[in-house]
């Protein structure tokens, strides 16, 4: 499967302070040769970054979290 920037996929996330690993949603920005970069998504309209609404296409108004940028080898 290729994705293609803006998708937004469901993908394995370690988090940086512990090793717990959970399902979350993320906002594709590249892919190139299996490599895919993506940027978090959260629904805590709190956090800083780029707010999504619910017109756009989501569940939930979300935030981009541009500070939360992972790569990871698509399979």
């Amino acid at each position: 499967m290729k994705f293609n920037f803006g998708q937004i996929i469901l993908a394995e996330v370690q988090y940086t302070d512990t090793f717990e690993i959970k399902v979350r949603p993320v906002l594709v920005l590249f892919e190139e040769q299996g490599n895919v970069v993506v940027a978090g998504l959260t629904s805590n309209l709190k956090m800083k970054g780029i707010l999504i609404t619910k017109k756009e296409g989501l569940p939930k108004d979300s935030v981009i979290k541009l500070n939360y940028i992972l790569q990871f080898l698509r399979e």
